[in-house]
């Protein structure tokens, strides 16, 4: 029995260490996902805000096009006023 444990005892001393670095491993890894995971709310959020704009933008486009329809179509009118005046 004696020999056994004798035999053993740097077995489990190894495995011991491999579980310690394992479970540094592991914890080294949680935290990496933790971090990324926080990227990823960031960039999400960044890109949500990227959307918006992009759409306020669009929204800015099309009123200044039919503003400036609603104009160009208005000022020949104007004009033909203002020669039958003169």
């Amino acid at each position: 029995m004696k020999n056994e444990v004798s035999a053993l005892s740097p077995r489990v001393a190894f495995l011991d260490h491999q579980r310690s670095i394992l479970a540094m491993d592991n914890s080294h890894l949680k935290q990496r996902i933790a971090v990324l995971a926080q990227d990823k709310i960031f960039k999400d959020a960044h890109q949500e805000a990227l959307k918006k704009e992009v759409e306020r933008l669009k929204q800015v486009y099309h009123q200044k096009n039919v503003d400036e329809m609603v104009t160009s179509t208005s000022e020949p009118v104007g004009l033909a006023e203002k020669e039958l005046i003169d």
